[in-house]
């Protein structure tokens, strides 16, 4: 089926058709539900910074230039909103709500265990990160955009960026190696 551009869709929004409001969101609805749930930690929180954000698109989509992707742009607004949602909240987290992202009928049960496991201790270590960190490594590995592109979203220097990125990464490696160690101990 053919799939409309961003483009043309906003063009359609702006000109006050209803579909095409309800297209440009829905194409972007689970991805920033996944990326909310991941940067925030429990499924309230990502659905409220997902509501915001379509909230803000709603009312600034008059404001998109296409300097960028619509899909930088849209980040940009999502980035801004969970770093101001990170800073205002106590820091709790309930794993137990992240809901699994495998299908059961492509794993083996110990493949899912092993992958469960796993996740669950990524996105651990990922949240004792600073949130600046934190953001950086979900938009270059989750959402998969470049360095440019994240230090467009940010409003920082691409340097500023793989700077973070790096550092996080470190902190990561050193946190899961001396987990696993634990871990393997106790085997």
């Amino acid at each position: 089926m053919f799939k409309r551009s961003d483009e043309s869709l906003i063009n359609k929004a702006l000109n006050g058709d209803e579909r095409a409001w309800q297209q440009l969101i829905s194409r972007y609805q689970s991805v920033l539900y996944y990326y909310g749930l991941r940067l925030m930690g429990n499924p309230d929180d990502a659905r409220d910074l997902l509501q915001d954000v379509c909230m803000v698109l709603c009312r600034n989509l008059a404001q998109f230039r296409g300097d960028s992707s619509f899909k930088t742009w849209l980040f940009g607004i999502a980035n801004y909103r969970a770093m101001d949602m990170l800073r205002k909240r106590k820091p709790s987290q309930d794993l137990d709500d992240i809901p699994e992202l495998y299908n059961e009928d492509e794993q083996s049960h110990e493949q899912q265990l092993y992958g469960s496991q796993t996740q669950k201790l990524v996105q651990q270590q990922l949240r004792t990160l600073a949130p600046e960190q934190r953001l950086v490594v979900e938009l270059r590995f989750y959402q998969q955009f470049t360095f440019d592109e994240i230090a467009e979203q940010l409003a920082l220097s691409s340097n500023t960026v793989k700077s973070r990125f790096y550092a996080a990464l470190d902190k990561l490696r050193v946190q899961l190696e001396v987990t696993d160690v634990g871990q393997s101990a106790n085997f």
